[in-house]
């Protein structure tokens, strides 16, 4: 392999600070488990610099690095015998089609972009929020949340179920998601 242009090297360092919100988000998507996002995350770059030659620069550069994550997610949750805790292909590919919506919508930065996500959060109940944090942006198994948010499991199941409808119909509206909450 011949070295590596230390242009790659910089354009390189800018995509992947451009699009590390993105990646973290997907992967968060994908898999139940920090450790296993936090370990995929850091072998995705690794192994995205290593084929940086093979990418193709007339195409997208954040679906190419979607694609290395994915596949090494998938790859360390097989060796860890965590593949339970991965989204399947349907989920996955309804990630990628949202993923792909968020990416089309102009701003400069992935944050900028998740700005609809943002107002509809802000939009919810403070519990409803709370149950989302909870879960979505601590990764709490809902057992545990339930518990911090100092309620029952079966009153935070429905509490994060109507946040989750709220927040889908509040991006629908938007124009920032279709289909059927999730």
């Amino acid at each position: 392999m011949p070295p590596m242009d230390p242009r790659d090297s910089q354009a390189f360092e800018i995509l992947v600070r451009e699009h590390a919100d993105m990646l973290m988000a997907y992967l968060r998507a994908m898999a139940w488990n920090d450790a296993l996002v936090e370990d995929a995350f850091q072998e995705a770059i690794i192994v995205a610099w290593r084929r940086l030659p093979d990418f193709d620069r007339s195409r997208p550069f954040a679906p190419w690095l979607r694609g290395i994550a994915r596949n090494t997610l998938l790859g360390l949750a097989r060796k860890q015998q965590r593949r339970h805790e991965i989204a399947g292909e349907a989920a996955a590919l309804h990630i990628e089609e949202q993923l792909a919506r968020i990416e089309s919508t102009p701003a400069d930065r992935f944050a900028d972009r998740m700005q609809p996500l943002m107002d509809c959060l802000q939009r919810l109940a403070p519990e409803q929020r709370e149950a989302v944090e909870l879960v979505y942006a601590q990764s709490l198994d809902p057992r545990v949340a339930a518990s911090t948010a100092g309620t029952n499991d079966e009153t935070f199941r429905k509490r994060l179920y109507r946040a989750r409808l709220q927040l889908a119909e509040c991006l629908r509206i938007k124009g920032f998601l279709d289909g059927a909450p999730a």
